[in-house]
């Protein structure tokens, strides 16, 4: 396992603060909605893969700088490759998915809890960022919804958006949601059961930190546990799942906190996961 580094990766369109074991990513392109640029592209992926692998942490919120949580690819680049016959558009998008995507993978691998604080628009690939999370949390602000937004620009999903949009709704609700593209506010989000809550909008962050650190008390070893075996149940037969399901729960009683948790049961006190 690599050493774990508590300096995060100098970033030029996201900053990422740590308070304690809870870190908050913020896209930091308020100008612009958030929206993802090459450049924010490209952070994303350095960020996610040093959150996976390196971050000492034990929760992460993700939210956007300004009046926007991300409106999704920035048009400015491609109506600029579109436009000028030296740039192909067409290899630039498709590196720039390619990046994305390996983000969106690393992200995934997270092994604590990430939490999408919906502070406005989110839109194309920032509503594929936002599945792409543990919990979505939506200000009540009439300002913020949540969007496909792909046809509007007569383009395809990118992000993660028809793998996790399924895997959230269904498959039949995922297209209906798609085809018919509305701007899904707090309550219609929520019966959706595409976000677990419609906060008011200036309790957003605060009902976010609360929920990074009421989960960051569990066992790192659950959680982490917990995420993989569920994303791999999307694809296993029941045999595989049974026996990630047989290695993980005996790994498990190999470690301490396991011993300790198990001796604060049965002696009637609580338990104190420490990751060991």
């Amino acid at each position: 396992m690599a050493a774990q580094k508590l300096t995060p990766p100098e970033l030029k369109t996201i900053q990422i603060e740590i308070d304690g074991e809870i870190g908050t990513m913020t896209l930091n392109r308020p100008d612009t909605f958030n929206a993802m640029s090459p450049d924010l592209i490209e952070d994303m992926a350095t960020a996610f893969a040093w959150l996976a692998d390196q971050a000492p942490l034990r929760g992460l919120i993700i939210t956007g700088a300004g009046r926007a949580f991300c409106a999704g690819g920035d048009l400015n680049w491609f109506k600029e490759g579109q436009s000028n016959p030296d740039i192909d558009i067409v290899a630039s998008v498709r590196r720039g998915a390619e990046l994305l995507h390996s983000g969106i993978v690393d992200l995934q691998r997270i092994p604590y809890p990430v939490i999408a604080a919906l502070n406005g628009p989110t839109a194309g690939a920032g509503f594929s960022l936002a599945l792409a999370c543990d919990f979505r949390i939506m200000s009540d602000a009439e300002t913020t919804f949540l969007a496909c937004a792909y046809g509007r620009i007569g383009v395809s999903p990118d992000g993660g958006m028809t793998y996790f949009l399924p895997r959230v709704v269904g498959p039949s609700k995922a297209i209906e949601i798609l085809l018919n593209d509305p701007n899904l506010q707090g309550p219609a989000a929520l019966e959706a059961g595409l976000v677990s809550e419609v906060v008011p909008h200036d309790e957003l962050m605060d009902r976010a930190r609360a929920k990074a650190e009421k989960l960051a008390k569990k066992s790192p070893y659950y959680v982490k546990m917990a995420k993989h075996l569920v994303h791999q149940s999307l694809d296993n037969s029941i045999t595989e799942q049974l026996q990630m399901e047989r290695h993980g729960i005996a790994n498990g009683m190999g470690t301490e906190d396991s011993k300790n948790a198990i001796e604060a049961f049965l002696t009637g006190g609580t338990a104190e996961f420490k990751g060991v």
